[in-house]
């Protein structure tokens, strides 16, 4: 009885031991992020994130600017950049096996993308708090991914030129905000998550307009897929 409880009294030290060195050991890997700017007319952005805490905003100084903080090497991204016939291709991945049950993983990311010319994005998200803030960008689509965590899109502008996205949004809990001046359309599905539609007409079979949908120049035309959890769409002045 006694030999085997030294033996889990052991385990026990060995095991706190390794929580402990792993939780002190730092590892952290931070760089700037920069693609700059040449002919290219318009950029086609594909962010492809694993878990953590991801902001992407508007602008940059040049194509793209921004920071990665995190402590683990290999969940740094890979960033490529190739003009095409004056379109930018921009990929901006990262491989991941997901987060140690020990220690604490940091992985930050602040992504800033051009306001100067049209840009077509995709983000497609693992576990992550994400925050989208698209205003003032010449935005043309937007598609989404979310996974899992809990997610904000701001399209609350004065859109110029239409705007188009699809978002599929996984488990948590999501907050899109949108233009009240501004044509808006939404084609809704969903499983077992709920939205709140407030401020706009129900049209039947989960299409819901603003009233200033067909009365702009330019409009905003989502169709959302919600999983579990709830959306809730907000018209702001």
């Amino acid at each position: 009885m006694k030999k085997i409880l030294i033996i889990v009294i052991v385990g026990m030290i060995g095991l706190a031991s390794y929580w402990v060195y792993d939780l002190l050991k730092t590892d952290r890997v931070s760089g700037d992020l920069s693609i700059k700017k040449d002919d290219a007319k318009s950029l086609d952005v594909d962010i492809d994130y694993g878990a953590g805490n991801l902001l992407i905003e508007g602008g940059a100084k040049e194509w793209v600017n921004g920071d990665i903080d995190t402590n683990v090497k290999k969940w740094y991204p890979t960033v490529e950049y190739k003009n095409k016939r004056n379109v930018g291709k921009v990929e901006i991945h990262q491989k991941m096996k997901g987060f140690s049950p020990f220690g604490k993983k940091k992985n930050d990311w602040h992504v800033q993308l051009t306001n100067e010319i049209p840009v077509d994005l995709s983000v497609e998200m693992g576990v992550s708090d994400a925050e989208l803030d698209l205003t003032g960008m010449n935005l043309r689509h937007l598609n989404v991914d979310a996974g899992v965590g809990d997610t904000k899109i701001n399209l609350a502008d004065e859109w110029q030129e239409n705007v188009d996205g699809k978002f599929d949004l996984g488990v948590g809990d999501a907050e899109i905000r949108l233009p009240q001046k501004t044509g808006v359309k939404l084609t809704v599905s969903k499983g077992v998550g709920s939205i709140k539609t407030k401020g706009f007409i129900s049209k039947g079979k989960g299409v819901y307009v603003n009233e200033a949908y067909g009365q702009t120049d330019a409009s905003i035309d989502l169709n959302v897929d919600v999983g579990v959890g709830g959306v809730t769409f907000l018209l702001v002045e």
